[in-house]
């Protein structure tokens, strides 16, 4: 996009995601700063992410595929220049684009490209963009699980509003308003 990079990555071990965005910044931030002659930040803000399980990887892929066409940049997503949808869609190789993931998941990719967006895998784009608002994953009950086992944090998003307090500070309160 003009003003900002859609990736999806899939790392393969803890450390993949970082090794590999912190290589691509430095090399391409050191290019640009070197050609237009200047130093500083990059980038105006920091990368987001969201962990998604696989049902939620085609509506993912659809979504980043399809976002120059939304932004009505281009009519088709395999005319915009900088979109893997072009090699994804030809099945030959482009230099950037690891073919094989995502023809493994969706051998018709133009089908993928084609279904509705509230048909999506049961995660429309705006699901996907809620996600990396708020910061969380993006996956069933079972997923959420086994992430919140991994990280020893809560996850799943939990009801809203005031928590309940205890017996002891409900007490506490009737007492403190008895006071003269």
């Amino acid at each position: 996009m003009p003003n900002h990079v859609h990736l999806v990555l899939v790392p393969s071990d803890r450390d993949g995601l970082r090794a590999a965005l912190a290589r691509t910044h430095r090399r391409y931030a050191g290019e640009v700063h070197a050609r237009l002659r200047r130093t500083g930040h990059f980038w105006q803000g920091r990368f987001g992410a969201v962990a998604m399980d696989e049902e939620h990887v085609a509506a993912a892929l659809r979504y980043v595929a399809l976002n120059p066409v939304r932004a009505r940049l281009v009519a088709r997503a395999e005319d915009w220049p900088w979109s893997s949808a072009r090699a994804q869609l030809s099945g030959r190789a482009d230099g950037v684009t690891a073919l094989a993931p995502v023809l493994a998941r969706f051998p018709d990719f133009a089908a993928l490209l084609g279904t509705p967006e509230d048909e999506a895998s049961g995660a429309p784009f705006e699901r996907l963009r809620r996600a990396e608002t708020v910061g969380r994953p993006l996956g069933g009950a079972e997923f959420l699980a086994r992430l919140e086992g991994l990280t020893r944090r809560t996850l799943a998003p939990r009801k809203r509003g005031r928590k309940p307090t205890s017996r002891q500070d409900d007490r506490q309160e009737e007492l403190s308003g008895l006071s003269p």
